[in-house]
């Protein structure tokens, strides 16, 4: 009997469209909210809110939001905007699991520094959401922007009742992510322990008759 290949990371990410919630995430009305709501602390709690919403209908980790009141990161050529960051996942991983997920939305724009449009600033939120879905849900080892994960954000914000939020239908990319950052655990990533003679040198130089 042939034994069946493993899906890659992107097919996993390709093949999935919606999110397989628990429970139904009674967010609708925090979602909404967050659309009458400019000032960074003011989006930084309620967002936080709807994370938190999120992540107890999927059962996941949680997941801390800070919105940063200062314009995007972002690139200029020859005194035009080449590059932006609306914002970025960080996932730090702990004994080979994911673990410690944040979101960081810029809520000024890049040039001009006017408060990002309501509609942006929540398609932004749900969007790094599913990078930490993801993660922590669909045990993925990386992100990327696929069909898929665009399916998975526009089924977030149907869900939640503000669909109108979410962009059409993009192209599909095997391209990572670019507003995901991965920090590997005390060890290596995958929580895979150092060779033995790095952990010999290291209890030679720092005595290691301690912690066993």
């Amino acid at each position: 009997m042939q034994q069946a290949v493993p899906k890659s990371t992107y097919e996993r990410s390709k093949g999935v469209e919606t999110i397989a919630w628990r429970e139904f995430p009674l967010g609708k009305g925090i979602a909404l909210s967050l659309l009458d709501e400019q000032s960074a602390p003011a989006r930084q709690v309620g967002g936080q809110a709807l994370l938190d919403t999120l992540n107890q209908a999927v059962e996941l980790p949680a997941c801390r939001l800070t919105v940063a009141d200062r314009p995007q990161r972002h690139r200029t050529r020859e005194g035009r905007l080449e590059l932006k960051t609306y914002g970025y996942y960080r996932v730090a991983w702990d004994d080979g699991q994911p673990q410690r997920g944040t979101i960081r939305i810029y809520n000024l724009t890049a040039i001009r520094r006017q408060v990002l449009a309501p509609k942006v600033f929540l398609e932004t939120l749900l969007h790094e959401w599913v990078h930490h879905y993801d993660f922590t849900g669909l045990g993925l080892d990386r992100s990327p922007h696929t069909s898929g994960f665009f399916a998975r954000v526009r089924s977030v914000a149907e869900t939640l009742g503000v669909g109108f939020v979410a962009p059409p239908k993009r192209d599909q990319t095997s391209q990572p992510a670019d507003d995901v950052m991965v920090q590997p655990d005390r060890l290596r990533p995958g929580g895979v322990a150092p060779p033995q003679w790095i952990r010999e040198q290291i209890a030679s130089i720092f005595g290691g008759g301690r912690g066993r």
